[in-house]
């Protein structure tokens, strides 16, 4: 039969040692703990900022973009039957300015009902008719925040 020959304090040393090593192994993984959830927290901001970036992408092509009145009707109807926040300011070759589902306020930078018109006239001889062979030359129109509140097109001779 074999004896341990360790004496006492052999073991309590290596028994303090034990501890030791599973108290730096505990404080690694509390460490890497924090360092992932500030990396999780960085990225995730980030992420949101390239989705709000993102979501104001497909108003953003119509900026400097010349389309014809056919797209444009369909613009203006998307806009009103998913109720967006946004203004489409439409600019004929007579001058005359209307606004379809918000009137954007320049010097506020905001939106208002009034005077917007929900409807697109369907009819050439109706007030406010956007002709489907007409070239519209679009121009986006941003608030404080820098998010696309306005599209303004102006028709081109």
């Amino acid at each position: 039969m074999k004896t341990n020959h360790m004496n006492e304090v052999t073991k309590i040393l290596i028994l303090v040692a034990t501890v030791i090593v599973v108290c730096v192994i505990v404080a690694s993984g509390f460490k890497l703990l924090n360092d992932g959830k500030s990396n999780v927290k960085d990225k995730s901001n980030q992420m949101s900022r390239m989705v709000s970036d993102y979501n104001g992408i497909d108003l953003s092509l119509y900026d400097g973009s010349i389309i014809l009145g056919s797209e444009l009707v369909q613009v203006i109807e998307k806009t009103i039957s998913e109720n967006k926040y946004l203004s489409i300011e439409v600019v004929t070759l007579d001058g005359a300015t209307i606004a379809y589902h918000y009137v954007f306020n320049p010097s506020d930078k905001v939106l208002v009902e009034e005077g917007a018109i929900d409807e697109i006239p369907s009819k050439p001889y109706q007030y406010a008719y956007i002709n489907h062979m007409a070239k519209f030359l679009g121009e986006t129109k941003k608030d404080g925040n820098e998010n696309i509140i306005c599209l303004r097109f102006e028709q081109q001779p």
